[in-house]
């Protein structure tokens, strides 16, 4: 065997060792993030603290940062539920302006898809894009049609698939401020 022959052997070995070595490191990751369940925000605890970009443009903000009450609505494009309820997450939007609380859609997906599902400027005006680890702090079971309360803190007050209790209660009581105020 001429020295030539025995290099490129020699390197043959060294690139599949090498490629031996980074897939049993991916694997090891791939099963250390199995391994550790994502579990849910829990109530009382500080949301984390992640930047988003409004989709509709403009500065980067940290959604449910304290000083304003918050909804942090997580709906998915391919979601046939989350489709299901746009038209009653437009009527709250406006209501949830008024009553001082802010109701952001969150989403990781590309802005060309959102734009495709959300149906209306006022919906598109309310969504948010964050970076997909970003997503998962703020979701972590990374479930769809799904919400998160904040309070004025910056603290977590529940959490929840849109339509359960807590969603019906604020859907209530926001349909029924204009209407106190009216009688007042």
């Amino acid at each position: 065997m001429d020295d030539t022959t025995l290099q490129l052997v020699l390197a043959a070995l060294a690139f599949a060792v090498a490629g031996n070595i980074w897939l049993t490191l991916a694997v090891l990751r791939a099963s250390r993030r199995e391994r550790i369940a994502p579990t849910a925000l829990v109530p009382g605890e500080p949301l984390p603290a992640v930047q988003a970009r409004p989709l509709a443009g403009g500065a980067r903000f940290q959604p449910g940062a304290a000083g304003q009450a918050a909804v942090l609505l997580f709906l998915a494009s391919r979601c046939p539920k989350c489709a299901e309820k746009l038209a009653g997450i437009e009527q709250l939007l406006p209501l949830a302006r008024d009553a001082g609380l802010a109701l952001w859609l969150i989403s990781e997906e590309p802005a060309r898809r959102l734009r495709a599902f959300l149906p209306s400027s006022i919906l598109r005006e309310a969504t948010a894009r964050l970076t997909l680890r970003d997503y998962r702090c703020v979701n972590p079971l990374m479930s769809s049609p799904s919400y998160v309360f904040v309070n004025h803190e910056g603290t977590v007050e529940a959490a929840g698939l849109i339509g359960d209790e807590d969603w019906l209660a604020l859907a209530e009581q926001l349909n029924a401020e204009p209407s106190q105020e009216r009688a007042a």
